[in-house]
């Protein structure tokens, strides 16, 4: 598996061999151009899952970055290693696997839409101590945590990325800046490569055009915005759509409702 180190990275160190708990949850800001080392987890799994900015996680399976409105299950055992493009706050849990209901799932790399609840439940643990009584008011909550997870609808891995280092320099800055006005044509230009090459590999690797890829950045980005209270049409003009109207109908097309009931 390649690893695409962009800048002068800052590397960080995974810590544990054990788990001092089932669940064991992280609250870690980190700067941007920051890399795990390449490792892997043999005792438990990690659900991925950002409070703000984006996670690229980094696999033989795939490379996929997670919004905050998606999560990423590693199952145990699965080596990876994982790239932050922009400012970010980490939520990731650790959960041992007797603590998950038996079966197919959690045995799978897989992505899940979070749920309000789910968001809400990892957020009030993040500053709690992971060395909680049990029982005790924190242990109920990493139960009702663990409760909501089988429920959680899977989902297609949120934003594919492909291999290519110059395409992921190009995914990583559209990541670190979602509504750039630079077009397709500037890019090739600065990639030292042509528009159909560019359009070719970016199909092969990622399954699906640049473009569309480019637009559910986009929204993926619009999607945050709301969720911090900004206004549709605010949001609409800012991701550069003629009407409030467009952007309702591709809102609605890649995640399934409207703005508004977004916000309901």
């Amino acid at each position: 598996m390649k690893s695409y180190r962009l800048t002068e990275v800052k590397s960080y160190n995974v810590p544990f061999v054990r788990l001092p708990r089932p669940v064991f949850w992280f609250n870690d800001p980190f700067e941007a151009g920051t890399w795990s080392d390449l490792h892997r987890h043999e005792h438990w799994g990690e659900l991925a899952f950002m409070r703000s900015g984006y996670m690229v996680i980094c696999t033989e399976l795939g490379n996929y970055a997670a919004p905050p409105q998606r999560a990423v299950w590693i199952p145990p055992g699965l080596t990876h290693e994982w790239y932050i493009p922009e400012p970010s706050v980490d939520n990731a849990l650790y959960i041992m696997p007797h603590v998950l209901p038996p079966g197919p799932r959690f045995q799978r790399y897989h992505a899940m839409e979070v749920s309000p609840l789910v968001r809400e439940l990892i957020h009030a643990l993040a500053p709690q101590s992971c060395d909680y009584e049990e029982p005790g008011p924190v242990a109920r909550m990493v139960s009702v945590l663990l409760d909501q997870l089988p429920l959680l609808p899977e989902v297609g891995f949120p934003l594919p990325m492909p291999r290519d280092r110059r395409l992921v320099a190009l995914c990583t800055a559209l990541l670190n800046e979602p509504d750039s006005p630079e077009t397709i044509r500037e890019w090739c230009t600065r990639l030292g490569m042509s528009e159909r090459t560019l359009a070719r590999l970016f199909q092969r690797q990622t399954g699906e055009s640049f473009g569309r890829w480019r637009q559910r950045i986009r929204l993926h980005h619009a999607r945050a915005q709301l969720e911090a209270g900004e206004s549709v049409t605010a949001v609409a003009l800012n991701c550069g759509y003629a009407s409030v109207s467009a952007f309702i109908a591709a809102f609605k097309k890649l995640f399934g409702r409207t703005p508004g009931q977004l916000a309901r």
